[in-house]
């Protein structure tokens, strides 16, 4: 299947360098843009569409958050996930980027290893989009079991829910976030169906739901295998703890789906970021960057960054 990827950067060497980093992945169909007003006014027609957009932060006449927000306002536009570039001094703009409607962003220079494994997330989040507007009516849902129970998957919240408090904080004296993933569905160790994928959600989901927690923390599903929770009180040691019960609780969910597992280890890995100091991107940065480089012997386990 031809995926189609926009990049948008007034960097003709960074714009040359995403396109030839995106042929060596597979992908072929990209197309670039120099100037942002030029690219809003080429993509606002109501045919235009992606499966994915690359946009740089930094850039003449609009910067690529405002960018951003111009396109989530197109209908065309509001479920094609957008990655944001941004550099290492610049990663302060990432939660008015989030704001905005990024799903991610990457920082230059990138590692090879790092943006396949976030291209492959944002496409496969895009593919899932796809298939639920394509998905059979009500009447026919009866027929699959699964695919029935994971329409009522009753996640606490999403990823907005969750950005939307970040960018309100006020200064805190500790900001813990942890990123949970279930492992057979985050690497493909075993070819789950789409529904099957929901469905193994959607008990994930109600063992979250029924934990109890602080009032001033935050648990939400953030993409398909991954959930993400926040915590304004609890500094690592303690987060660790909680972690711990959190992950006991998920893996024996797991354990007890026994067949619908197809075999796959029921193992969650969740890996935890704390600073009193540091602000909720970069916290978040952390948390998630330290799970995507976790090594396939390593998963199951939790993972403190800077202990480790």
């Amino acid at each position: 299947m031809t995926r189609k990827i926009i990049a948008i950067d007034d960097s003709e060497i960074a714009r040359d360098l995403v396109v030839a980093t995106l042929a060596k992945f597979g992908f072929d169909d990209v197309e670039t843009f120099e100037d942002p007003l030029a690219a809003l006014e080429s993509l606002s027609g109501p045919e235009q569409t992606a499966d994915l957009v690359l946009l740089d932060i930094m850039m003449p006449g609009m910067d690529g958050i405002e960018l951003c927000a111009r396109l989530r306002q197109l209908a065309q536009w509001r479920d094609v996930p957008i990655v944001m570039l941004t550099s290492r001094s610049d990663k302060e703009s990432l939660s008015r980027a989030f704001m905005a409607g990024a799903n991610d962003y990457l920082t230059k220079p990138f590692d090879h290893i790092e943006f396949q494994a976030r291209l492959k997330s944002q496409l496969r989040l895009k593919s899932e989009l796809d298939r639920r507007k394509i998905a059979p009516p009500a009447r026919f849902v009866r027929d699959l079991p699964e695919a029935q129970e994971a329409a009522h998957r009753p996640f606490v919240g999403n990823r907005d829910t969750l950005l939307t408090a970040l960018t309100s904080l006020k200064p805190q004296s500790m900001l813990s976030i942890y990123v949970m993933s279930i492992d057979a569905l985050a690497h493909d160790t075993v070819d789950f169906s789409p529904p099957e994928r929901e469905a193994v959600l959607q008990k994930v989901a109600h063992a979250l739901a029924g934990i109890l927690q602080p009032a001033s923390d935050i648990l939400v599903h953030w993409e398909d295998e991954a959930f993400c929770g926040v915590s304004l009180r609890h500094d690592a040691r303690t987060m660790r703890r909680q972690l711990e019960q959190i992950q006991s609780d998920v893996q024996n969910v797991l354990i007890g789906l026994g067949n619908r597992m197809k075999g796959a280890p029921p193992t969650v890995s969740i890996t935890l970021a704390s600073s009193a100091s540091q602000t909720p991107s970069k916290i978040m940065g952390d948390a998630f960057r330290a799970l995507e480089t976790i090594r396939p012997e390593d998963r199951g386990k939790i993972w403190v960054v800077g202990q480790e």
